[in-house]
C-alpha cells in the first residue's frame, strides 16, 4: 500500500513541486499546494484513494526522428 502510486503520486502527471517551502507540493486537478503529497491528502480527507491519477507520458526509446522545422523555399 506504501508503494501505491496513488498515494506517493510518483510519476503523476497533475503532480508539481511548488516554489513556497511550506508547502511543496501541489495537485493541478484538485488546485491546492500542501506540505504532504497530494494523494496522502486527498486519502486522509476523502478516505479514498486518488480517482484523478494519470501516469505522466514516458519517454520513447529508441532513436529520436527529427522532425521538419519549416519550408525552405
Amino acid at each position: 500500500m506504501a508503494n501505491d502510486p496513488r498515494l506517493t503520486c510518483q510519476q503523476c502527471r497533475y503532480l508539481f513541486v511548488t516554489h513556497d517551502r511550506h508547502k511543496p507540493w501541489g495537485c493541478r486537478i484538485f488546485g491546492f499546494k500542501s506540505p504532504y503529497l497530494p494523494g496522502q491528502v486527498v486519502a486522509t480527507t476523502s478516505g479514498t484513494k486518488c480517482a484523478n491519477y494519470l501516469r505522466r507520458n514516458a519517454p520513447s526509446e529508441g532513436p529520436q526522428i527529427e522532425k521538419p522545422k519549416g519550408i525552405w523555399a
